[in-house]
Order: structure tokens, then sequence, then C-alpha cells
């Protein structure tokens, strides 16, 4: 539940950042009146001096109100921005440009709030569970191992509250600390539980072959003698348990290990122990054994890479610029600024789409239709090309080709940055 309370928090937090950075609607006329915070001649809803309304409300309910617009900034823009979104971005992308803009949500603040959205709707998700956790061979180095991520892990949470860092939102870096103890955490306590477990089986095991060896030792017969062969008419039941013992030691690596994983975080941990374990070739040393230590706590590292993702996701805008640009090079009239509202709004779709398809995929009877929902990216690229720019069919079609092409570059270069963001930062 830990990620999904912070995807919540990062999801209030985009609201309270895009109600920041948003302006108001102007209003009808109230009657002329003075400001009650500036004493400033008001002639509408809202002071023209300070922006504030010029009627404040004392009533419990108008602070439930304030909260909710403060925290979602659920006003009249949001409803015509999000349905423009969706099905006429061309037209919204067009109007903010050439100065339409007071009836509508900023390019920044929708992506801001659709990129939010989807982290919160992929922390519903949940990740694969260690289904045969007690077929995985647990030692005692990996159990100290943990031990000490989890020791680090705590002196990280303390030097965030001793020492916060200025530049980042207040409480954030303590939270993100508390995370990484939890998750540090969980994963001590799951080796420790592998671990008896690993060690009652062994004991188990010793006592049944210690029965077995006295089970087959016949007392009556003299000493220095070899037991009687059992008979032989077992021979098909034999065979298949040779060939089963054949099969065990064809699965197993040459350290003893099993090398036939139910789940990705057993790969993850054979991966560490290797020897020849290397991800950045030619690099400082210290900087693959952190990376080691990342994989053996995959969990862990599964959650800092996500936390990068929520990071650095503002990079995709900037990442998509030059690629929009080129498409455009001979078009008169095009600057860069329309090429990063086309960009926003576009990325504010897409994750709008995404997290319609998680959600859409945990309902029963409709999630078995949710991934065809994908194909409306291309579509919608079509039409937002061809009214954001005033293109015709053939200019937008060509150019949808193109753009699909270089989203999956872009897309693949932020996956890079965040893997590498969250194994060696």
């Amino acid at each position: 539940m830990t990620g999904e309370f912070e995807a919540a928090g990062a999801l209030a937090t985009a609201g309270v950042v895009g109600a920041a950075i948003e302006g108001r609607e102007g209003g009808g006329a109230d009657g002329a009146q003075n400001c009650a915070n500036c004493d400033a001649p008001v002639s509408g809803r809202y002071c023209s001096n300070c922006g504030q309304h010029a009627q404040p409300h004392r009533k419990l309910s108008s602070l439930a109100g304030e909260f909710l617009n403060g925290l979602w900034h659920l006003d009249t823009k949001t409803w015509r921005t999000v349905p423009m979104v969706l099905f006429r971005p061309g037209t919204l992308t067009r109007n903010y440009v050439y100065g339409k803009r007071a009836r509508y949500l900023s390019p920044l603040t929708m992506f801001l709030f659709a990129i939010f959205l989807m982290f919160f709707a992929f922390s519903t998700i949940e990740a694969p569970m260690n289904v045969r956790d007690n077929d995985v061979e647990v030692t005692q180095s990996e159990l100290n191992d943990a031990r000490e991520e989890l020791a680090q892990a705590r002196a990280d949470l303390e030097q965030a509250r001793a020492h916060p860092d200025p530049d980042s939102p207040e409480g954030l870096e303590v939270s993100l600390a508390e995370g990484a103890v939890s998750l540090a955490q969980a994963q001590v306590d799951r080796l420790e539980g592998q671990l008896a477990e690993t060690r009652a089986r062994a004991e188990r095991a010793a006592r049944e072959e210690a029965g077995d060896a006295a089970t087959g030792t016949d007392p009556a017969a003299p000493a220095g003698t070899d037991p009687a062969p059992a008979p032989t008419t077992e021979a098909p039941a034999t065979t298949t348990a040779n060939e089963t013992s054949a099969e065990a030691a064809s699965d197993a690596a040459p350290d003893g290990r099993e090398t036939r994983y139910e789940t990705w975080q057993d790969g993850a941990r054979e991966i560490a122990a290797s020897d020849d374990f290397v991800v950045f070739g030619g690099a400082d040393q210290e900087l693959n054994e952190r990376v080691r230590r990342k994989f053996e706590n995959p969990d862990l590292a599964l959650y800092q890479i996500q936390d990068a993702a929520s990071k650095y996701s503002f990079l995709l805008a900037p990442l998509s610029l030059p690629f929009i640009a080129l498409l455009f090079l001979w078009k008169r009239g095009v600057t860069l600024y329309d090429h990063m509202a086309y960009a926003l709004y576009a990325l504010a779709f897409a994750a709008l789409l995404f997290s319609g398809v998680v959600l859409l995929g945990k309902i029963p009877i409709v999630g078995w239709a949710a991934g065809w929902l994908l194909l409306l990216l291309p579509v919608h690229m079509y039409f937002h090309l061809g009214g954001a720019y005033a293109l015709g069919r053939w200019s937008a079609l060509w150019r949808t080709v193109f753009m699909l092409n270089f989203a999956l570059i872009v897309a693949c270069t932020f996956l890079v940055l965040v893997v590498v963001a969250g194994l060696a930062g």
C-alpha cells in the first residue's frame, strides 16, 4: 500500500502545482465594491489587483470547496481542457498557441496532471509475487547484505530528517527515504523466513536420510557384508527416477544454485551472484558493485527506478522537441513554442490513455479489451498534427508515421535514462 499512498500524494502535489501556475478566468460583474484584502475597487467576481474573490465566504462548506479547488483545481478550465485533449487536440493546441488561453489549462499543467495520474494508475498494479520462495536457496551472506541495505536506508532516512534538501519539496525526501526503509525491512524479513525454511528443510532431509540408511541395513546380516539388493521389478520407475535426476542436474548451475526461476526477482538475484556481472563496461568498478547490490534487492531496485521515472518525466517533452522540429523545418510561421505546446498536450493524452488502459484492465468484464485502446494513439496523433499545424491529409499522414518512430526512440531513451538513474543513483 505504500506505493499507492505515495502516488496519491504525488497526484495531489501535481494538483497544487497546477493550481499555483494557473490563472483564473474572468467573471461577470457582481456590482462595484472594494476588495476586502487590498481595498482596491472591484467590479467583477475577482479583484483585478490581488486576484481575491470579491465575496469571501465564512462557511465550512466553502472551506471544503477551497481545499478541493486548491488540490485538484476542479474549475471550468479542467472540464473544458480534458475533453479537448481527448477529442479535439488539434483545435486545443491551435487555440492555445494563437492566444485563446484563459479558458484552458496550460500545456504544462495538463501534462503534470496526466503524468501523475498515470503513475497513480501504475501503482495499483500488483508486482509479481515470489510464488516459490521456498525453492530459493538463501545463504547467510545474502541476509547480511540485506541487513546492510536496511542499515544504509535507515541512515539515509536519518540524514533526510536532519538535513533536508532545500531544493526539493517539503517532506518529499523524507517520504522517499521512509519508503526505501520499508522495502529494505520487507526484504530482510523475507530472507530471514527463507533462510529459516531452508535450514528446516535441510534438517528434515538429514533425518530422512538417516532413517533410510537405518531401514536399508539388515541387522541379521554378517558384519562387513552389503545389504541384499532390492528386487528389480521396478525397472520403469527406476528409469523415471534417473531421468528426473538427470533433468534436475541439467537445471542446476555449476555452483549448485537452481537456474529455473518462477519470478523475475529470482533471476535478478542469480544475475547479481554471477562472477562476470558487468553493467557499465569500462566504468568504475564501484559503480558496477553498486548496481550489483541493487540487483540483490530487486524490489527496492524496481522502486527506485519507478521513483526516477516520476522525477524525470518532465524530460519527455524536451527529448521530443528536436524530432518534432525536424518534421517542420521548411514550414514557415511555426516556432519552438508551438512544438512544445503540441508535445505537452500529446504527452498528456498518452498518459491519460495509459491510465485508462491500466484501470480498465482491472474490470473483469471489459479488461480483456483494454489493450486495444492503445490503437487510438496513432489515430489521435494524426488528427492532433493535422489540427495543430493546419496540415492536409497526406502531410499529416506521413508525419504521423515518422512521429510514431520518433516516439519509440524517445521512449527507449527515457527508459534507459531512468534505469541508469535508478540503479546507479
